[in-house]
């Protein structure tokens, strides 16, 4: 078995089959399907039992619910291929994209983690294709640098990825967080001796208003403020990386203003939040040196001036009265 795609269900009957049908027409055979029922309420649990009494090459996992790094850890550790890759159920794979991308890992055994092109918000007005030159970067050191030169931060998503096992041997998503992409991805990266980048295939990430990360709870941001805060604490420390650290910082800072605007946000926790970058600052000359156009400069400038609470504050409050 080389391949075990893993896709976590919940609260996705109305995308599911195209999910699913999307993997079973791949041309690349040699893979075994995990659909991973994490107690969706739905009728999400039929349709995966139905395709598994259906196809032998799909198993099920019925559990109680737990969330989407539960789901995901509870296919990592039943998984039986040398490689894991994730599918999200309300999503989809383009035709091919196994078969070209397998080929590829066939060709090249040592690499870690294959990253191929996705298109975020498919179907939607924010549209955006995400995709890369055919290369190859190696060195646990030289991947994290220049996957944060490739503002990879940007698109931590999971799923356009496939992912030699071992590393998921000690390693596992935070469960009962979202946005946990942002702190796994960089982390499998930094344990990776070998990167490829594929032109191949497509990942199909869809729209869906009922999905966790759509969720603007105070929670919700809290986990990628936090996780965003703890990669730029390590960017800044390495000399190279300065530059892409503070880009990392201002987005520390939209993060902030949108937990702000929360509408369960509560002053005790945001100034607990905020300590996670106390002191973090950029100073107005670096800033109007950045790599930023001019309404970008003008937006982080009190930020620059005043610091990160009053920063987000004003923002916050110039968005309500907007609304």
């Amino acid at each position: 078995m080389k391949l075990s795609i893993i896709v976590p269900v919940y609260k996705v009957r109305r995308y599911l089959q195209r999910c699913i049908e999307s993997i079973l027409q791949q041309t690349y055979t040699d893979y075994e399907l995990i659909l991973v029922d994490d107690g969706s309420p739905d009728s999400c649990g039929a349709i995966c039992d139905r395709y598994a009494q259906e196809c032998d090459k799909v198993r099920v996992i019925h559990k109680k619910n737990g969330g989407l790094s539960s789901a995901r850890n509870a296919g990592i550790a039943a998984a039986r291929g040398e490689y894991i890759t994730f599918v999200d159920g309300d999503d989809a794979v383009a035709s091919g994209t196994y078969y070209y991308n397998m080929n590829i890992l066939r060709a090249r055994p040592d690499i870690d983690i294959l990253e191929y092109p996705i298109i975020s918000h498919y179907e939607s007005p924010r549209s955006k294709v995400i995709s890369f030159k055919p290369e190859k970067v190696s060195g646990n050191e030289n991947i994290f640098k220049d996957w944060i030169t490739r503002q990879g931060y940007e698109h931590c998503f999971a799923c356009n990825k496939i992912y030699r096992a071992d590393l998921f041997m000690f390693i596992r998503y935070p469960e009962g967080e979202v946005f946990e992409d942002t702190f796994i991805t960089p982390t499998l990266y930094s344990s990776s001796e070998n990167v490829y980048y594929s032109d191949c295939g497509f990942y199909y990430y869809y729209d869906n208003e009922e999905s966790i990360s759509n969720s603007h709870s105070f929670d919700s941001y809290f986990f990628l403020f936090r996780n965003l805060a703890a990669l730029h604490e390590k960017c800044a420390a390495i000399p190279e990386l300065h530059e892409e650290a503070n880009r990392i910082l201002l987005r520390c800072i939209d993060n902030l203003t949108d937990l702000c605007r929360c509408s369960d946000c509560e002053k005790g926790r945001f100034k607990e939040t905020l300590k996670l970058i106390e002191g973090r600052r950029i100073d107005i000359g670096t800033l109007y040196k950045m790599n930023l156009n001019l309404k970008q400069k003008i937006k982080y400038t009190t930020f620059a001036l005043f610091g990160a609470g009053i920063h987000s504050r004003l923002l916050a409050l110039f968005h309500k009265k907007l609304n």
